[in-house]
């Protein structure tokens, strides 16, 4: 099955998230690409499909979720749902644990609206 076209950002610092992550979405045709952190001067290409970030990337990096506010990107947040929610969260949130079936949900529906 090809996925629609665009790459899928994933931003977590678990390891083992971020490649459970990688391969949900790989099995189901997406191309993606994955990072531990939020890098300097970090810039998703406008063909980003959407962003999905785990809430711990945020907690201290203001300049991510201003990024992620004002990039138009759509974004999935991935929050543990025992902190405080995120001020200005952008985008969808999903709450961990969750069903891998939820995630590509959202992210099929991002593929058809845009």
């Amino acid at each position: 099955m090809l996925a629609a076209s665009g790459k899928i950002i994933v931003i977590a610092p678990d390891l083992g998230l971020r490649q459970s992550l990688t391969f949900a979405l790989e099995v189901e045709g997406y191309q993606v690409e994955a990072h531990a952190s939020w890098g300097k001067n970090y810039a998703p290409s406008k063909s980003a499909l959407c962003i999905i970030v785990d809430d711990q990337v945020l907690r201290f990096r203001n300049d991510a979720l201003q990024f992620l506010l004002h990039s138009g990107h759509a974004v999935i947040l991935l929050t543990d749902g025992l902190s405080p929610p995120l001020e200005n969260s952008p985008g969808q949130t999903l709450t961990k644990p969750f069903d891998g079936a939820a995630l590509v949900g959202m992210v099929k529906r991002f593929a058809r609206t845009s």
